[in-house]
């Protein structure tokens, strides 16, 4: 079965946040930690720094500025939480 994928800025910045969450934890289910990371292998160097633009912006309480510069990544995961 494909994995979901969504183009909504909230999913992409999640993806951003916790694509390298311990799988130690069991907080997200192991489908939804592999998406992640699979997603995560698959951007391009610019996407990559992209997403630490992003985790820049949401560490420092800029929540708007997370989520535009998580924007413009591409198709990530669908979060369950969300």
């Amino acid at each position: 079965m494909a994995e979901k994928l969504s183009d909504d800025a909230a999913h992409k910045l999640h993806a951003a946040l916790y694509h390298e969450w311990p799988s130690k934890d069991g907080f997200f289910l192991p489908e939804y930690r592999d998406a992640l990371k699979r997603w995560f292998t698959a951007l391009t160097p610019s996407d990559k720094m992209a997403t630490k633009v992003a985790r820049a912006a949401f560490d420092r309480g800029d929540d708007p500025g997370a989520l535009k510069a998580a924007a413009g990544l591409p198709a990530a995961p669908v979060c369950p939480l969300i």
